[in-house]
């Protein structure tokens, strides 16, 4: 099973980079095609780490990394046919960063489902945060690249649209933690770390979405989207990761 979930994430990782650049070279329908087929390898891999867990594998850092792919091209499908915005090349880059990520963490094939993670919530409630992290993500990307690309006004607007559809999702996952918490240890709010940080996160969003109408503020539209995502880092790789920072949300 070990080789299998191995074999499986290079190959999502190598389709999706292999869209990037088909992407990149505008060979658009060619890369449409191979994402797709990321997409395929990225549901096996969802399907053979849940076997392995023997429960929704959503419950280690690894596991939540390969599961971006399954999120971010149906995302890129979405752009496409309803925004009117191909934007495969930056889907498609997302989800290479976040298998080179999931390879460099341990397989932990072992781990197993803890009692305040049996809740109905679990499933939407990370569902929602890998969406919107996804779409921060990709609008991260495009902010970056208006600083020297010669579109920099499209690749804005790009990402002003991405940012718009991936709020809803950081709400929820938002509200449904903390509902989520309730249930778990009766309270709603305790401060924890990670709590924090996605709260600021969430700030740093809906602060960018009271600037962009007014034109004086127009030049902190790049500088929040890059601060917003640097605000998901840590919230998802950070508080998560180090070990001198003590958190009910770290992963085991």
């Amino acid at each position: 099973m070990n080789t299998l979930i191995y074999t499986l994430s290079i190959g999502t990782l190598l389709t999706s980079l292999a869209a990037c650049v088909l992407a990149c070279c505008h060979k658009k329908e060619h890369a449409a095609g191979i994402f797709l087929g990321s997409w395929l390898t990225a549901l096996a891999l969802f399907v053979a780490n849940g076997v392995a867990a023997q429960a929704l594998p959503f419950g280690n850092m690894r596991h939540v990394l390969c599961f971006f792919p399954l999120v971010l091209v149906p995302a890129a499908w979405y752009m496409q046919k309803f925004r009117r915005l191909n934007l495969t090349a930056y889907f498609a880059a997302a989800a290479v960063l976040s298998m080179v990520g999931a390879l460099c963490m341990p397989l932990q094939a072992a781990w197993r489902q803890m009692p305040a993670l049996q809740s109905p919530w679990f499933a939407p409630h990370v569902t929602s945060y890998v969406v919107a992290y996804g779409f921060l993500a990709v609008s991260a990307i495009l902010a970056v690249v208006s600083c020297c690309g010669k579109q920099q006004e499209l690749h804005l607007r790009a990402a002003d649209e991405v940012v718009t559809l991936a709020f809803p999702f950081l709400t929820f996952g938002l509200w449904s933690g903390a509902l989520w918490a309730d249930e778990a240890w009766a309270r709603y709010w305790a401060w924890d770390i990670k709590e924090a940080w996605a709260l600021i996160t969430w700030c740093v969003y809906l602060l960018y979405f009271h600037i962009r109408a007014y034109k004086a503020w127009a030049g902190w539209q790049r500088p929040l989207l890059i601060l917003g995502f640097v605000a998901v880092l840590i919230t998802f790789f950070v508080v998560n990761l180090l070990p001198s920072i003590n958190s009910v949300h770290s992963y085991n």
